[in-house]
């Protein structure tokens, strides 16, 4: 069984165990909810099994309870975590970066969005049938391709960004749009869809890969790979190598890379904030060792000092208290509510 399908059956026991999809939280004597509820993509994408790797890591080994709750995608759960209706949440930097300034497809800031970590870095590229001649971003002009999850809005700038590493703009395809990652690869699978922008060697793309003769292949950015930073900031290239459970791809391919942040919002006491970062700080090796799409990121990734959005108060006492929060990391959070009591 490869990672990635372990990493799917893992997330459905634990789903199961932690009731998955039900409810928003529940009530506690003091205002704060006792369960924490991690908003997720739908189960089958890295963001669903990191999520549940955390949850567990969460009860575990810090004694508090959480669950999942899965969406079609982070531009539905974004909002009501801003309002405090879910405790925490997995987006992707360009999502969390879109949210916070207020820009589309977002049309107010959602300035109580705060971090806590960040957890992995996501390489997103476009996916097609291996028996097709696709094998570029150049190659995708005039066919059928994926731009919009009307459930994760934000990423349609950077599919905007891929295809325009290979000289194309969404008129210069058939763009498609679907409501999440399940449609998109249920059109490609049926062959209603000729690319799907998608992250690498996830449990869903291993379905398509077994659903499909000759299986699926992931191409490689174009040749101006500088146009993806302009139209989407917060994303770069990146090169990636094949493992031996990799599907998709035999030789180093480049493609986008995005950062997957742990936010929460200011309604998190700093007590709950601190606790929950203090667990996944000190059992990040566990992590790592129990989850593929983490394995790749050291512990020193986990506080990056160049974000776009504030830390929560919570965080920050933890991480001052372990000694590794930097003058960088000061100086940016500074800036950031320097900046947020100018607009506020």
């Amino acid at each position: 069984m490869t990672s990635a399908l372990k990493a799917l059956a893992a997330c459905a026991v634990l789903a199961a165990l932690c009731g998955c999809g039900s409810g928003g939280d529940s009530g506690a004597d003091d205002g704060e909810p006792r369960l924490l509820t991690i908003g997720a993509n739908p189960a089958g994408t890295h963001v669903y099994a990191v999520a549940a790797g955390l949850a567990k890591v969460l009860q575990e080994n810090g004694g508090m309870r959480a669950t999942i709750r899965p969406f079609t995608g982070s531009s539905v759960y974004l909002p009501m975590m801003q309002r405090g209706e879910i405790s925490l949440g997995l987006n992707t930097s360009i999502d969390s970066y879109l949210a916070y300034s207020g820009l589309p497809p977002y049309q107010t800031p959602m300035r109580n969005l705060r971090l806590l970590a960040m957890i992995f870095p996501l390489p997103i590229m476009y996916m097609v049938r291996a028996d097709s001649n696709l094998e570029s971003v150049e190659d995708l002009r005039g066919r059928d391709v994926v731009i919009t999850f009307r459930a994760n809005a934000a990423l349609e700038q950077l599919h905007t960004g891929i295809l325009a590493t290979g000289g194309l703009t969404p008129a210069d395809v058939d763009p498609v749009v679907v409501a999440g990652l399940p449609e998109a690869m249920r059109m490609l699978a049926e062959g209603r869809a000729d690319a799907v922008p998608t992250g690498l060697n996830t449990a869903l793309a291993l379905q398509v890969n077994a659903s499909l003769p000759g299986g699926i292949r992931y191409i490689t950015m174009g040749a101006d790979e500088a146009r993806l930073a302009e139209i989407m900031p917060g994303s770069m290239p990146v090169t990636i190598v094949p493992q031996p459970d990799t599907v998709g791809f035999d030789a180093p391919i480049r493609v986008a890379g995005v950062n997957d942040f742990l936010n929460t919002s200011t309604a998190m006491s700093d007590e709950r904030a601190y606790a929950i970062v203090k667990t996944i700080y000190e059992n990040w090796d566990l992590l790592r060792r129990d989850y593929a799409q983490i394995a790749g990121t050291p512990i020193e990734d986990v506080v990056p000092a160049d974000i776009v959005h504030p830390y929560h108060d919570g965080a920050v006492r933890y991480y001052r208290e372990a000694g590794i929060w930097t003058e960088a990391h000061e100086q940016n959070q500074q800036r950031l509510l320097a900046a947020l009591a100018v607009t506020n």
